[in-house]
């Protein structure tokens, strides 16, 4: 039998059935665990570099609202407290949402695994602030709109190299998520108020801007 079919089945029959009395309890967040690094954290966000790695994780529920953005394709397998378990393939550079509250489990299936930056939003809504003078705020430049619901708006620049090098302001709190040639995540943070003309400190070849509403 191929390699890879065996593993699945071994993850399958780890996870397949999650005993419901066990989702009633206290369970575990989602992170940290095994193949999550924490990047950055304060008091509004926690931002993790994420690889779903071929390993059987335990259930988790999700405690906040998260938004991200996966960098390397791959498989995962996904199971609920039912025990309902599915197979679902990620490309890279798609966006996710997810609302805190989700309870399941995830486990990687392919040879190289999926990757992401997740960015878990830890307060509530705070609403936007509001610059006296006549700044454009931010983006003052062609990004594009990739999400955009209640709790956060995504950005994305591709190949650029100073991103917005006019002057802006920042209305919101953000988390800006870059990649350098060799697709390695960075990540930093911009209050809520800043007024400066660059979101990024060195040349990037994709850039993802977070906005916290």
């Amino acid at each position: 039998m191929h390699k890879l079919v065996m593993h699945k089945i071994a993850l399958f029959l780890c996870i397949g059935v999650i005993p419901l009395a066990q989702a009633q309890t206290d369970l575990p967040p989602a992170y940290p665990r095994d193949g999550a690094s924490r990047m950055l954290e304060n008091e509004h966000v926690i931002v993790w570099d994420i690889s779903w790695l071929q390993q059987a994780y335990p259930l988790h529920r999700h405690r906040y609202d998260h938004a991200g953005v996966y960098y390397s394709s791959g498989d995962r397998v996904i199971t609920s407290v039912a025990g309902e378990a599915r197979e679902v393939h990620t490309p890279a550079w798609n966006i996710s949402f997810q609302l805190a509250g989700v309870t399941h489990t995830e486990s990687g299936i392919s040879a190289e695994p999926l990757r992401a930056v997740f960015v878990q939003i830890k307060r509530p809504l705070a609403g936007a602030s509001e610059l006296a003078a006549s700044v454009p705020r931010f983006p003052t430049d062609a990004a594009l709109d990739r999400l955009s619901n209640e709790r956060v708006k995504v950005w994305e620049y591709s190949g650029t190299a100073n991103l917005n090098s006019s002057e802006h302001y920042h209305n919101y709190d953000a988390v800006v998520v870059w990649f350098d040639a060799d697709t390695q995540p960075n990540v930093h943070f911009i209050a809520q108020g800043t007024l400066h003309n660059s979101d990024i400190p060195t040349t990037a070849v994709r850039v993802f801007v977070f906005e916290l509403l």
